[in-house]
């Protein structure tokens, strides 16, 4: 009932199309870019039905992400030259129109103007990644397999959670174990659900052409909207702590 798929990892074989696969991507069957201009599809993270990255187990977590990164990977090479992106709509209030759990990826024929000027904070400069993590402190979540998550001092929108590599990494999707970040995200997304919102979005940067990066993922829960304000000026009012917001995630994580 989908077009034909992308990927699909089936553990124990398989035809292609048919049953039997742990995560599989295709292309979204109403794409915002036509499949002339670019690329949009769905990853979808697990056949058991669950409507939250939190309700995946780690396997599943590592399989999704690993999936998303080989995707990101093949979008990237397309010989168009798009510019891979891949996020995470979980629940109406993220603009999810579909419950079950999944990832989708575009791949952009233009360098989207956001993107283009964060990676000029990396271009001869101080990591402001590595410096973030750095000062970190209180605003701590946790750290798992190489992993750092916090709570940024500027989130987003109005409260978020950042994940990192401790080693200044540039790509996320061809490192050694883009995979990793699987988990983590699981676990992130399971105290949020749990303590703010189930509502949220996820996001992942990664370098692209020749810039220096320090690739990292977003995770921002729906408790706040934009507004007047923030449409009009650009200007994020940040309605939490971030401080305490690590403090309430890091007590959910244990």
């Amino acid at each position: 009932m989908t077009p034909p798929e992308t990927l699909a990892v089936r553990p124990h074989a398989g035809h292609a199309n048919g049953p039997g696969w742990s995560v599989r991507a295709f292309a979204n069957k109403f794409p915002f870019l036509a499949p002339s201009d670019g690329v949009h599809e769905v990853v979808v993270n697990t056949p058991r039905h669950v409507t939250t990255i939190g309700e995946l187990t780690a396997n599943e977590a590592r399989g999704a992400v690993a999936a998303w990164a080989t995707r990101v990977t093949a979008v990237g090479t397309d010989p168009r030259g798009l510019w891979p992106f891949v996020f995470l709509n979980q629940g109406a209030g993220a603009g999810a129109s579909l419950a079950h759990s999944h990832a989708q990826i575009v791949g952009l024929p233009f360098d989207p103007p956001h993107l283009v000027t964060r990676a000029e904070a990396f271009d001869g400069r101080a990591c402001p990644i590595c410096t973030e993590m750095a000062q970190a402190g209180p605003r701590l979540v946790g750290e798992r397999g190489g992993l750092m998550a916090w709570c940024p001092q500027a989130p987003p929108l109005s409260g978020g959670v950042r994940i990192a590599p401790l080693v200044h990494t540039r790509r996320w999707a061809s490192s050694p174990m883009p995979a990793d970040l699987g988990p983590l995200l699981a676990a992130v997304g399971a105290a949020l659900a749990s303590t703010m919102s189930a509502d949220l979005n996820v996001w992942i940067h990664e370098g692209h052409g020749d810039t220096d990066y320090h690739w990292h993922a977003e995770i921002v829960p729906r408790i706040g909207t934009l507004a007047g304000l923030e449409l009009g000026t650009g200007v994020l009012a940040r309605t939490h702590d971030p401080r305490v917001m690590a403090e309430t995630l890091r007590a959910a994580f244990s």
